[in-house]
């Protein structure tokens, strides 16, 4: 019987563990619903709102070719547009969830709300380049 007690609560133990197990990555989070109209007034692009905030938060990794791991490329307009529509971009940055918020919490973690504003105003205003 006394060898029968640490199996069962090393069982336990294992169990309780491969149940909180899980990633992030299979959207257990609320779907993020963008604002149609962020920052009224503005009509943001991505020249001259959306490419700072990448070449300031995102190059480093994400050049060409990427680095640290990164997937992929956010060097060029359609690369950073093929990043919010296939990649979930702005899930990344808006998340609050540690495994995976970009830029990592490595990296100095989740952008200011005002940034992250100024990328929801891009996606709502329609990806605009110019």
């Amino acid at each position: 019987m006394k060898k029968l007690v640490p199996i069962v609560i090393i069982l336990i133990f294992s169990f309780a563990i491969i149940g909180c197990g899980g990633s992030d990555d299979n959207n257990t989070e609320p779907p993020i619903i963008i604002d149609p109209d962020p920052i009224p007034g503005k009509t943001s692009t991505y020249n001259a709102d959306v490419k700072p905030i990448i070449d300031t938060h995102c190059i480093e990794c994400h050049s060409n070719p990427p680095t640290n791991s990164a997937p992929m490329s956010l060097v060029t307009y359609a690369d950073v547009v093929n990043a919010e529509e296939e990649r979930e971009l702005y899930r990344r940055i808006f998340t609050s969830s540690f495994t995976i918020v970009m830029p990592p919490p490595e990296e100095g973690g989740r952008l200011p709300s005002a940034t992250i504003k100024i990328v929801e105003d891009w996606i709502a205003d329609g990806l605009i380049e110019e």
